[in-house]
């Protein structure tokens, strides 16, 4: 199925599982023009296609006291740094999702050519007061509708870019 197209599209390429990340398609980091450090395909993507998925142990899900707990004996500067890479969820209210891998740097763009794969809300049935809330958000994250899909043909080369404004709610902690 889809998974073995993907594995052999990225043995073709040269493109190990651990250099792969999140992404279903070779990709590199570099400098854009004007938003410092961006992400940019190695290849043609087509339209639909699944380009970036959350990965086990490639993303952590915290909530206020373990975020608390992550930044307690960082430097400011490494605070500020770890603000501007985690962001929250609509449909996970209370926490914030820290990614570990490249897809931290798809910087946001209003003519994106990602989305998520299936940004509508949908009814989870988990529960922020129980004891394994971030459990089960950790898990729900590894389902394909929080992955990222070209909305249109992207060619070698171009920035990949996403407009998760109307995704992404931080929440009421991320402030303080």
């Amino acid at each position: 199925g889809r998974h073995w197209a993907t594995w052999q599209f990225l043995e073709t390429h040269g493109v190990t599982a651990k250099a792969q990340q999140g992404f279903c398609f070779p990709h590199e980091v570099r400098e854009t023009q004007d938003k410092g450090l961006g992400v940019f395909a190695c290849a043609a993507i087509r339209k639909g296609s699944i380009v970036w998925r959350h990965v086990p142990g490639r993303y952590t899900v915290y909530d206020e006291p373990t975020f608390r707990a992550a930044i307690k004996d960082m430097t400011h500067a490494d605070i500020v740094h770890e603000l501007t890479h985690v962001f929250g969820l609509r449909e996970f209210p209370g926490c914030l999702i820290r990614v570990h891998d490249d897809g931290v740097l798809i910087n946001h763009s209003d003519k994106a050519n990602l989305a998520t794969n299936n940004s509508a809300p949908i009814a989870l049935s988990l529960d922020p007061a129980s004891s394994r809330y971030l459990h089960e958000v950790t898990e729900a994250l590894r389902d394909d509708r929080y992955a990222l899909v070209a909305t249109r043909d992207i060619a070698e080369g171009e920035e990949l870019t996403n407009d998760y404004a109307g995704d992404v709610v931080d929440p009421p902690f991320y402030d303080a």
